[in-house]
């Protein structure tokens, strides 16, 4: 069994869309209306991870956090300072764990909680 996909409400696609394309370097699989009060967009990372982003007329969401999106860099620091200049939110400045594990936590503009993380080294 594999995971296929992640569902994540918006309240604006095409904002949702605009911030996974040009800040995280996704891009559409597809985009289709699911009838007259919601439409639905699949976007890809560059390793074909899907993300599904659902939007419903007339609803207003904001998450708390509690859907967090991980991401594995290779140079934290870079990451944090490519992230700061898109303006995205950063929540927790790079830490380095005893393992060596270095972990940044940011949230998109929906308030979904993204983290990052860079392996040690070898």
């Amino acid at each position: 069994m594999n995971i296929s996909f992640v569902t994540i409400p918006v309240t604006s696609l095409d904002e949702t869309i605009k911030f996974y394309q040009e800040v995280m370097d996704f891009q559409i699989v597809t985009r289709f209306g699911a009838g007259p009060q919601m439409e639905i967009v699949f976007m890809s990372d560059k390793n074909g991870n899907q993300l599904e982003f659902i939007q419903k007329s007339g609803e207003s969401i904001q998450h708390d956090g509690s859907i967090s999106i991980g991401f594995y860099v290779e140079d934290i620091n870079a990451t944090e300072a490519y992230l700061r200049e898109h303006h995205v939110n950063i929540d927790q400045a790079p830490m380095t764990l005893p393992s060596g594990v270095k972990l940044m936590h940011a949230r998109d503009l929906n308030g979904v909680a993204l983290g990052f993380v860079q392996r040690p080294s070898k």
